[in-house]
């Protein structure tokens, strides 16, 4: 009998371990606005990953495709106002879930901030939906 409950009370302690890891890891998140980010991606794109790649973005947007492909294996355009978000995830669940012309929320890690003749457009990896 005292040895299931220290077994549970170990799974116990290693969930609050991967917590921790989780809390540890998780990136910081942008506090700038889109239009904030896209104009420091207009003046000056190198200068404006090198501030934003590797932060934690969350936003609204409306879905404009789905798509399943390679790395990342589901990939979700948004948009959010003048703004494209390229959201890629392995999760085939809550890309399931997503449908066209619907808003949905999305967080994720930026991989790269662009402002050019396409407009502004930000990319995630490991997003959330």
């Amino acid at each position: 009998l005292v040895l299931p409950i220290l077994a549970l009370a170990g799974c116990a302690a290693l969930d609050q371990v991967a917590k921790d890891i989780q809390k540890a890891t998780a990136p910081v998140m942008v506090t700038e606005t889109l239009p904030q980010i896209c104009q420091a991606a207009k003046k000056n794109q190198v200068q404006a990953n090198s501030i934003y790649v590797g932060k934690g973005l969350a936003m609204t947007g409306e879905v404009r495709s789905v798509n399943e492909g390679f790395q990342p294996h589901y990939r979700v355009f948004l948009k959010a106002g003048q703004v494209s978000i390229h959201a890629g995830t392995e999760n085939k669940a809550s890309v399931t879930a997503l449908t066209v012309g619907k808003t949905a929320r999305v967080s994720g890690v930026i991989t790269d901030v662009s402002n050019d003749f396409n407009g502004c457009a930000i990319s995630l990896t490991d997003a959330t939906f």
